[in-house]
């Protein structure tokens, strides 16, 4: 079963709520939000799909480079080869897009990674999961984000998540200073009394001020305080675990297997976030995953507000791997009419899809007529 065709489609969203990081506004509400779906299709007749969030706040790829990189160098290097060959496949497209400080575009990599993973389960008709090997779980909570540029907004943020059905919760720290990122959480942990509660600084701390605000954090009961520290820090990250009680996570800067395995050599992490699209797909993925429960850590799945097919994708990964709860927060923020039928079926709670593949049928006909052309002007 060889390779026969890729095809990339460019489709936009309206963006439901505002998108508050510590890079800054990642995105508005009504704002138009860009995803990128790839069709990869087999000599069999079998099809996949997978897909890449622009998200240039957060990384570096954009949606001119995701849907130029994939047309024009990843598409041609896969064409021809065997669709169950994933080492294959994956050398091939870092042929094609060299490996540097991360491993080379890899949300787009992941948009064939994902789709190739979509296409085997479906020719064995199967889903996913069962390709990868094993379901450690079948029902997942989802984090409910509390994101904005005033931390007073959190009350209301945090009922909000409680009258949509959430139970789990993840505050968007690291743009406020280090009061009020407090008084953010603070106010967040007051509305949803006992349950669980995570934050995100994504970079946004200098190691003293991420070590004071760990040990306050020790007294909310935070679950997972997540990538405080900018760059690699082997050094930082290894003072802070030390410092205090609360989980250090690692995410952006946890790009390839080696970054892994050097943040467990410095005892420098508490918790491995996992990252389908980060991480280039799910072949690269189960290897983090694998890598972290064999050095004893925790582990955490996070998504780049993917439509319901990522989502679909992540709570494979999360079954294998007994992952909960899970920062799969695109349906706070994004729609999916593309599918013919949704895997977020409301509230904070979602059930791992049991059809073939996937376990998503995408209305193609939708993805063909409104995709959008790309334009570089």
């Amino acid at each position: 079963m060889k390779i026969v065709g890729v095809e990339v489609f460019l489709l936009e969203f309206r963006q439901k709520a505002a998108f508050v990081l510590a890079g800054g506004v990642a995105a508005t509400a009504g704002a138009r939000s860009p995803r990128v779906l790839v069709k990869v299709t087999t000599d069999e007749g079998v099809s996949g799909w997978g897909e890449a969030t622009p998200t240039p706040r957060w990384t570096y790829e954009t949606t001119e480079t995701i849907v130029t990189t994939l047309r024009r160098y990843l598409a041609p290097a896969v064409i021809g080869l065997a669709a169950w060959d994933l080492d294959g496949v994956h050398r091939a497209m870092e042929r094609a897009i060299s490996p540097s400080t991360t491993m080379g575009a890899p949300l787009a990599k992941s948009a064939i990674d994902v789709a190739l993973h979509d296409v085997l389960a479906r020719r064995q008709s199967a889903p996913l999961h069962e390709l990868l090997g094993r379901r450690r779980r079948a029902e997942f909570d989802l984090t409910w984000m509390v994101t904005t540029l005033t931390p007073a907004d959190a009350d209301a943020l945090a009922r909000d998540g409680l009258a949509a059905g959430y139970d789990c919760f993840e505050c968007k720290i690291g743009m406020h200073g280090e009061r009020g990122d407090l008084e953010l959480v603070e106010r967040t942990r007051g509305v949803i009394g006992s349950r669980p509660l995570q934050v995100d600084a994504n970079r946004g701390y200098r190691l003293d001020a991420a070590v004071r605000q760990a040990r306050r954090f020790e007294g909310l009961d935070i679950a997972l305080f997540e990538q405080p520290l900018d760059g690699l820090s082997l050094a930082g990250y290894r003072r802070l675990v030390a410092s205090t009680a609360t989980p250090i996570g690692v995410d952006e800067t946890l790009r390839s297997l080696p970054d892994l395995l050097e943040y467990v050599r410095h005892e420098a992490l508490t918790v491995a976030v996992a990252k389908v699209q980060r991480n280039g797909g799910l072949w690269y993925s189960r290897q983090l995953c694998e890598m972290a429960l064999a050095a004893g850590l925790g582990l955490s799945l996070s998504g780049l507000t993917e439509t319901d097919l990522g989502l679909a994708a992540g709570l494979h990964l999360a079954a294998a791997f007994d992952i909960n709860p899970l920062q799969l927060n695109g349906p706070q923020f994004i729609d999916t009419p593309f599918l013919q039928e949704r895997v977020w079926k409301g509230g904070g709670r979602v059930a791992l899809p049991s059809g073939p593949g996937l376990g998503v049928e995408v209305d193609e006909a939708y993805v063909r007529k409104h995709a959008v052309a790309l334009t570089l002007d």
